[in-house]
C-alpha cells in the first residue's frame, strides 16, 4: 500500500523493533498530519514511531529549485568526485 503513495519516495525493511522505514516528499508541514492519518485509515496496523522533518532539500538529484521548489535548472550529479578529491581539505 505504501508504494501506490505518490508521496512515498523511498521503502525498505530494516532490522531492529521498528522494522520498516519509508522516506515521503510533501508540499507542505501540513501534509505530515494529513499522510499520518490517511496511513492510519488504510493501515491500522501500522504504527509510527518516530518521524523527522527535513523543511528543504537544496538540491535533490540534481536538480536545482526555485524558490517555489519547482525545478529552474540542473546540476550533473557525480557521485565520484568527492573520492577523486581526496582527503578534505577543509580549514577550520
Amino acid at each position: 500500500m505504501l508504494l501506490t503513495l505518490p508521496e512515498v519516495r523511498l521503502c525498505a525493511s530494516v532490522t531492529g523493533p521498528q522494522n520498516l522505514l519509508f522516506t515521503v516528499w510533501l508540499r507542505t508541514v501540513a501534509d505530515v498530519q494529513r499522510l499520518a492519518a490517511q496511513l492510519g485509515e488504510r493501515l491500522p496496523q501500522l504504527v509510527l514511531r518516530d518521524r523527522s522533518v527535513g523543511l528543504r532539500q537544496t538540491k535533490p538529484r540534481g536538480r536545482l529549485p526555485d524558490v517555489g521548489g519547482r525545478m529552474a535548472g540542473v546540476v550533473p550529479v557525480d557521485p565520484g568526485a568527492a573520492a577523486r578529491a581526496g582527503p578534505d581539505t577543509a580549514t577550520p
